[in-house]
């Protein structure tokens, strides 16, 4: 395995873990940890997909990716061409995987809890939910972050 593999695989872990253990905290706040999760409306459990699903993208973006960046510049880490048709500014990258993540994310609660026709959901189902949601985005999109921030050049 190349290191830059190595180093985008153990990032992408770390980021896994962190936006797994923000997303525990986040629910806890906007939902409690005690009583049925409503699913529809503001605040409502689709609704908070676009929160969670945002800021997870953002971060997952720039915090690695500001990371990565320094050791290219320091020299601990050799740029890697990729031909991602993103942007090459790290914010700029993060905010349309943000943005995307949102919409992408609503729009999929929203379907699958439509069909399934729930108005509430048991709490340990809907935390399941949402810490598996928290980490297979991170584990999407840090990996993404990370070749932009890795590609020669800015």
């Amino acid at each position: 395995m190349k290191p830059v593999t190595a180093y985008i695989r153990r990032e992408t872990l770390v980021s896994v873990i962190i936006n797994s253990a923000f997303s525990l905290v986040f629910f806890g706040l906007v939902f409690g940890f005690r009583r049925p999760v409503t699913v529809w409306g503001v605040g409502g459990y689709v609704f908070d997909f676009g929160p969670q699903a945002f800021m997870i993208a953002l971060m997952a973006t720039l915090v690695p990716g500001t990371i990565a960046r320094r050791a290219v510049r320091a020299g601990r880490m050799a740029p890697w061409p990729t031909r991602l048709p993103l942007p090459h500014t790290l914010w700029q990258t993060a905010l349309l995987l943000a943005l995307g993540s949102a919409a992408v994310a609503v729009g999929c609660a929203t379907a699958t809890l439509a069909l399934i026709g729930r108005t509430q959901l048991a709490l340990a189902a809907a935390l399941a939910a949402k810490l598996l949601f928290g980490a297979a985005l991170a584990a999407i999109i840090t990996p993404i972050g990370l070749r932009v921030a890795l590609r020669p050049g800015k």
